[in-house]
């Protein structure tokens, strides 16, 4: 197919349709990180991810884990062992995970409790003797909280009493306590 037939022609035009909108049109995006986007910057913030640093194990052990974009810490791990990314809350007292992630993380029942939220009073459960894994560590016996409202999985003090925690230079530091 030379660049002048008729058949590459067609394929140009019928690609071309596709990746534009028509004239006229307007692209449509869904922004998630919640920042404003000018209409020039849309095209481009669409196609270039963001890249994080990502959580390293310290040559003595420690845990370093950058603070991502907006301003939190995230940490990979799982509940009895079903994989989430915790979003770090000192605030927090108790490790919480959403209820539509209870049953895939082996909570079958809580202990009815109402807990204080940023979000004002909300009842829940409150489940015993889970395990979890925050990045290399396991935190055995751990209460995990379970909330209808909550959109994703916080780390609370709960679990992180059971670390020394440092901050420096856009990171925190995980070591297990003595």
């Amino acid at each position: 197919m030379t660049l002048r037939s008729p058949r590459f022609l067609i394929a140009l035009a019928c690609a071309a349709t596709l990746s534009a909108p028509a004239f006229g049109q307007a692209r449509q995006f869904l922004v998630y990180d919640g920042k404003s986007y000018g209409p020039d910057q849309l095209d481009i913030a669409a196609v270039s991810p963001v890249a994080v640093a990502a959580p390293k194990r310290l040559s003595n052990g420690d845990f370093a884990v950058p603070r991502a974009a907006d301003g939190h810490f995230y940490i990979a791990g799982a509940v009895n062992g079903f994989p989430v990314v915790f979003m770090v809350d000192t605030g927090a007292r108790f490790t919480t995970v959403p209820a539509r992630l209870a049953s895939n993380a082996g909570i079958r029942v809580g202990r009815v409790t109402v807990f204080e939220t940023a979000g004002g009073r909300e009842r829940g459960g409150l489940s015993a003797a889970n395990v979890l894994a925050l990045g290399p560590f396991t935190v055995p016996d751990a209460a995990v909280a379970v909330l209808d409202r909550l959109q994703s999985p916080v780390l609370g003090m709960d679990a992180l009493n059971r670390f020394q925690i440092s901050h420096a230079h856009g990171f925190m530091t995980l070591r297990p306590a003595p």
